[in-house]
């Protein structure tokens, strides 16, 4: 309640709309990239939605101010909107803590994530419908030290989080499941694709064009270790029985390498990374499983689960630039 006694509403209002604005480009940044530099982008997004809590005992106290003198369909919209942020919040908590993992393959992360693309559009009606909308010369002294409060009240916050957890989580904020273990390694799918129902032994696979018999992927491989990072918000090291890109494709004449999966997912890299991007038949010396993209997958480490195509059917080379897709497909 300390920010109320001191801060305007519109000064509550703009600080309230940049923790969320952080927040949302954060989390988008953290969720999709699996490189080492995410760390930082994981932090500031977990420092920035502690904020909100921090900011909101400020702005539910000028909320009952102003209730009532709002219209009742723009009052039910305000109680919503403050009910999404809290639970989104809260949902993010759970899962950076580990108390709540979800229902299933319904996780709390993708609850979370759910829930701050449904307030995206409440977001901008209530900066839209606010008769004293927060102006540039709101952002004063009393504006910055009171965002500097909530900032440190978050940094406590996030510390004492960080304790609690231990070593479990990845910089990704993942959590371990079943590392070295396949059996008990989570089976979960993007979106919509699912997994098809073709047996290994009329199976085709097409690699720069020419067809690759898997009975010869697998005279080929050898062990890798290599870390998947779902964005469900779990991780998992396996040992990968794979065979890099690079020696099946030692001439790339075009920048970008597609794979495809027989579901049609695909995703494009750039052909540079040939070397890092490698094709799976097994772990630990036993063939995959089926949900897990049997009976070849793409590992490709240092990037976030829907980079690992699964049930892989063709690799081609192509001249589309890599970075020419979404960065969260929608198949």
């Amino acid at each position: 309640m300390i920010f109320s006694k001191w801060l305007t509403s519109r000064r509550v209002d703009l600080l309230l709309g940049v923790a969320v604005t952080v927040a949302a480009v954060t989390g988008l940044v953290s969720w999709g990239v699996g490189s080492g530099w995410a760390r930082w982008v994981t932090v500031i997004h977990a420092l920035a939605g502690l904020s909100l809590l921090a900011l909101a005992p400020a702005k539910l106290r000028g909320s009952v101010r102003t209730g009532l003198k709002r219209r009742r369909v723009t009052r039910w919209l305000s109680m919503l909107l403050g009910a999404l942020v809290a639970a989104t919040v809260v949902l993010g908590i759970l899962h950076a803590t580990g108390l709540w993992h979800g229902v299933g393959y319904w996780s709390a992360l993708w609850t979370h994530v759910l829930l701050a693309a449904l307030l995206a559009p409440l977001v901008i009606w209530h900066i839209a419908s606010r008769p004293g909308r927060p102006r540039v010369t709101d952002l004063d002294r009393r504006t910055l030290v009171g965002g500097g409060v909530a900032v440190a009240a978050a940094g406590i916050a996030y510390g004492i989080q960080q304790l609690a957890v231990g070593d479990n989580r990845r910089f990704t904020g993942s959590h371990e499941i079943a590392s070295f273990n396949p059996l008990e390694m989570p089976t979960t799918m993007w979106l919509n694709d699912r997994s098809p129902r073709v047996p290994a032994s009329e199976w085709e696979l097409t690699v720069a064009g020419k067809p690759v018999a898997l009975e010869a992927l697998h005279e080929k491989t050898r062990p890798l270790e290599a870390d998947l990072d779902c964005t469900g918000g779990w991780w998992s090291r396996q040992s990968w029985d794979a065979v890099p890109l690079a020696e099946l494709m030692p001439e790339l004449d075009r920048p970008t390498l597609e794979v495809t999966s027989l579901t049609g997912y695909s995703r494009l890299f750039p052909a540079r990374d040939a070397a890092n991007l490698y094709l799976a038949v097994g772990y630990n010396g036993e063939p995959l499983r089926r949900g897990h993209g049997a009976p070849v997958r793409l590992v490709a480490p240092g990037r976030r689960g829907f980079w690992w195509v699964k049930w892989v059917s063709q690799v081609k080379a192509i001249d589309r630039p890599w970075w020419l897709q979404l960065p969260f497909p929608l198949e």
